[in-house]
């Protein structure tokens, strides 16, 4: 049998002994205090367990800045810089602002900080966020423009007054003259009162003249500045424009304080060589020199303003072509004439027979693919620049981003210099002095444009080629009028000749007569022509007696011939050249000989 057991009710306790005996309810104050006890065992394991626990993900917002900038003939590599304090834990790194059109594929994130920081994954995300700075901008300018409206309106106001009061004054003089006396008047109007309102009237007018003057100058200058405030507002950016959002996602075991860079590649930006070339002319005890001086100028527009900023400039060309085109074969094909058969094909058997693999149209039809190939493989490429040249500009440059250049100096270099004349009498009576040079050091030249200085006086612009150390080139410094050159014809004769058959001959001379009336020995080269002919029936010869030339077909140019020799201080050299043209009674010449 069953007994029937009780549970106790809400608020009693098991006795220590374990029966089922009832205990009275505790005490309110009693049951707070245990309450309390068990919140603070409660508080300890939370801060416990976030000592040991990561901090939950952040936000932080980092203020960078443009520290650096690797310029490339063409693009720009930017440097930003930005400090920041990461707590314990995960945290995003969020860098805001940067152009639009960076690319994204490029940008890299560097640091460094006293702690362990990981850097994660790095995010990129185009915006399109409000130009806040802009908008205050064009108000700005749009509020100062409206205050010169104002202004120039009140003087509108001043000199539309002073008139009417200049009007008054000249209206009163000429009544007071032309007004009838009065009967009753107790005085006369005599010749020292005249006087008095001529010198009253004379100042006051003046005085009026003076302030419409002073306000039409006054509105001249407010127009000026509303235009300049104009064209400023016509340079701002639009409204809305493109951002790029770069996130950086970052773990730190403990909190640190670190520098991250963020660099990027961007288009809108490059520089040019801009190049001096100052010859000095050789003196007794030295001999001639070039110094080349080598500038820069730098432009970009880019939307960031580049302030004080490390300015390096690079001959690398990390946009150009990264390996050599691809050539294909080329097929030679024969027709018939009349027919649209191929003539290699001589039957139809032919036409439906599929080629060899050897032969060339096969390795035509081949080609296509080669060539797909071959760019599919270019993606892999790794560039590698034959030279490269960094140049770091001293100091901290600024550079706006107006596309204006910023013309900056990279270097000066003393170099020897070959000086010699060239002379092409039949086209120019002038001897041009050039000077040769061999480029030193490690670094190359790029192509651009140089003046030419000889003895302190501009004698003009010209071009530098692509050099490399150690390449010789020349430079031309213009007409050298202490070198005389003349080219008079002593010979024209035109005739036939032969006793079976009948040959046309037309002869002509020349001397070319050289003095150098320098102080010091030069070496000259004067160029003259020979005619040629493509024809067998039609020869040309030179004379007898007439002075070889040093080279035949100058720089590969069939009939230029050239006479190289060093002329002495004041000395005279005469140089004889002369051709012998010969063709059929029934050919006509196709040219003028001169």
């Amino acid at each position: 049998m069953m007994s029937n057991v009780r549970l106790p009710p809400r608020g009693s306790r098991f006795s220590a002994a374990g029966n089922a005996s009832y205990c009275t309810e505790r005490p309110l104050k009693a049951r707070r205090e245990e309450n309390h006890m068990i919140n603070l065992r409660l508080a300890f394991v939370l801060l416990a367990a976030t000592a040991a626990t990561p901090a939950w993900a952040a936000t932080i917002t980092a203020q960078s800045k443009v520290d650096a900038v690797t310029v490339f003939p063409s693009g720009a590599e930017v440097t930003r810089v930005a400090e920041a304090t990461i707590a314990a834990g995960e945290h995003a790194l969020v860098f805001e602002g940067l152009p639009g059109d960076l690319m994204a594929e490029t940008i890299r994130v560097e640091g460094s900080a006293l702690g362990k920081v990981e850097i994660g994954s790095v995010d990129a995300k185009l915006v399109y966020v409000p130009s806040t700075a802009v908008d205050a901008r064009r108000k700005d300018f749009e509020a100062r423009i409206q205050a010169l409206h104002d202004e120039r309106t009140v003087l509108d106001q001043t000199i539309t007054d002073a008139e009417y009061q200049k009007s008054l004054m000249q209206q009163l003089v000429t009544s007071a003259f032309t007004a009838p006396a009065k009967e009753d008047a107790t005085r006369s109007f005599g010749a020292a009162d005249i006087g008095q309102l001529l010198d009253l009237v004379g100042g006051k007018l003046q005085i009026l003249s003076k302030l419409v003057l002073d306000s039409r100058m006054r509105q001249r200058q407010i127009d000026l500045a509303i235009n300049d405030l104009s064209n400023q507002i016509a340079t701002l950016a639009p409204p809305e424009q493109a951002r790029m959002l770069v996130t950086v996602h970052l773990a730190a075991p403990a909190g640190v304080s670190g520098t991250f860079r963020l660099k990027y590649r961007i288009a809108g930006a490059g520089w040019q060589p801009i190049y001096d070339a100052r010859l000095t002319s050789p003196a007794k005890d030295s001999g001639s020199k070039i110094e080349l001086v080598r500038r820069a100028a730098v432009m970009q527009s880019t939307t960031e303003d580049w302030q004080n900023v490390a300015l390096t400039l690079s001959t690398a060309r990390p946009i150009g072509a990264t390996s050599a085109p691809t050539i294909l074969p080329q097929l030679i094909d024969g027709f018939e004439t009349g027919r649209a058969s191929n003539y290699a094909r001589s039957n139809d058997q032919k036409l439906e027979a599929p080629a060899p693999a050897s032969e060339a149209i096969g390795e035509l039809d081949s080609a296509p693919k080669k060539a797909k190939d071959d760019v599919m493989q270019m993606e892999a490429t790794i560039e590698v620049a034959g030279f490269q040249a960094l140049y770091a500009i001293p100091g901290r440059v600024s550079v706006d981003n107006t596309g204006t250049a910023k013309n900056v100096r990279i270097d000066t270099t003393a170099i020897d210099a070959k000086l010699s004349a060239r002379a092409v009498p039949k086209l120019d009576p002038n001897a041009y002095l050039t000077a040769a040079f061999t480029l030193p050091g490690e670094t190359p030249l790029l192509p651009g444009a140089v003046m030419l200085y000889r003895d302190g006086v501009f004698m003009g612009q010209g071009e530098l080629p692509l050099l490399s150390p150690g390449e010789e080139t020349k430079l031309g410094f213009g007409a050298d009028d202490l070198i005389k050159v003349k080219r008079v014809e002593v010979k024209r004769q035109r005739g036939e000749e032969g006793l079976i058959s009948t040959s046309n001959t037309d002869e002509r001379a020349y001397d070319i007569t050289v003095k150098n009336l320098h102080d010091f020995e030069i070496p000259v080269t004067v160029l003259d022509q020979m005619p040629y002919s493509t024809l067998e029936d039609i020869t040309v010869a030179p004379l007898p007696g007439m002075t070889a030339p040093s080279i035949r077909d100058f720089e590969k140019k069939r009939g230029v011939l050239a006479w190289n020799f060093d002329l002495t201080p004041k000395a005279e050299k005469v140089l004889k050249h002369g051709f012998k043209v010969t063709w059929p009674e029934n050919i006509e010449v196709g040219m003028t000989l001169n």
